[in-house]
């Protein structure tokens, strides 16, 4: 199967002999208070800031998810005024989770602002006065993505809360710009699904130690005050912890890698635009080049979609509103320039046949 899913995606093929290490070597056997388990958590720690490029400054933990992430800040961090940005289907749950969650006091106000799929966040009318601005950076659900040249566009003085679960790994992200930075494994940065991530600048710790909620075994403060043991707050994935370890030792630095996912994001909006198909975003501005969301002819669509099928080729589904008319194709790193060969001859024969 060739697959082109956006998460789970496609796992770096080095992976294979990882995960033979990690068993060979007796790591998955060792308790998260042993030494063994804190040297493999700091390396890795280094590892990973070194090559996404994460200020020295800036925290970084290992949870279970992006979206026990979504409950951590919920819970420990986000008080005051509060503004959701979204324009997809993964904003609007982190944004109405958040809405729903009891811990949050009642002087809190949380206020959804949706925004079009072609409008850049700087259109978007803003809550000057927001103590927290969350949004996420690459909607998955459309194929749109906000660039980091528009994030100074937010309130300078709101703490900024952004999920990069399709980005991290993929995109050079400028953490400087924002405060809490969520994410999890499965796609960009080529591993199994399983762990999250959470990257928290100085700021947003002080935020956390104002609000000081210590009522949950992922409160905030008891994730930090383990991670600065290089233990953990709970039994931890050791197994993705380790596969993190070998994969950021392998690979390149985030802006090589961010210059070659975008030179092949424009090459094939391109390709596919020659072939009858047309990229669901319209504004380049506003596209991801992580998730490429192509639209078209429903039955032009549909053939393409079952074609795939056939020549074991896995897209991914249109979501939502767009399920019908669109598919979705990913471009993370473990996707080689050879798989993707066999898409172009694949949508060549296929829109020749139609």
């Amino acid at each position: 199967m060739l697959s082109f899913y956006p998460g789970p995606a496609r796992v770096y093929p080095e992976v294979k002999n990882y995960l033979q290490e990690a068993f060979e070597c007796g790591i998955l056997e060792q308790n998260h208070r042993s030494p063994a388990f804190m040297d493999l958590l700091k390396e890795t720690i280094i590892l990973f800031k070194e090559k996404m490029e994460i200020p020295e400054d800036y925290e970084v933990y290992f949870t279970s998810s992006a979206t026990e992430c979504w409950e951590i800040l919920a819970q420990s961090v986000l008080r005051g005024r509060i503004q959701f940005l979204y324009n997809g289907a993964f904003g609007k749950k982190w944004f109405k989770y958040t809405v729903t969650n009891p811990v949050a006091d009642a002087s809190t106000i949380i206020r959804g602002s949706r925004f079009q799929n072609n409008e850049t966040i700087d259109k978007v009318e803003l809550d000057q006065e927001a103590n927290f601005i969350c949004a996420v950076q690459n909607e998955t659900s459309n194929g749109t993505a906000i660039s980091m040249d528009h994030l100074h566009s937010l309130p300078h003085d709101s703490l900024k809360c952004l999920d990069v679960t399709s980005s991290i790994g993929a995109q050079k992200i400028d953490f400087s710009k924002g405060d809490f930075w969520l994410a999890s494994v499965q796609k960009g940065l080529g591993l199994p699904s399983g762990m999250g991530i959470l990257i928290c600048s100085p700021r947003g710790i002080h935020a956390a130690e104002k609000v000081n909620e210590r009522n949950h075994y992922n409160s905030l403060l008891f994730i930090r005050e383990n991670f600065k043991k290089y233990q953990t707050h709970y039994t931890p994935n050791i197994l993705n912890i380790f596969l993190l370890n070998r994969v950021m030792r392998t690979i390149e630095g985030i802006n090589a890698i961010d210059r070659k996912i975008r030179q092949r994001a424009d090459r094939y909006y391109d390709f596919f635009e020659d072939h009858g198909l047309i990229p669901l975003i319209e504004n380049k501005e506003c596209r991801s080049q992580n998730v490429l969301a192509i639209t078209g002819e429903k039955a032009y669509i549909e053939k393409i979609k079952t074609e795939a099928q056939k020549s074991q080729i896995l897209l991914g589904n249109g979501y939502g509103e767009w399920k019908e008319n669109t598919f979705r194709v990913a471009n993370f790193p473990a996707i080689s320039d050879q798989d993707f060969k066999q898409l172009e001859h694949f949508i060549k024969q296929t829109s020749h046949v139609f």
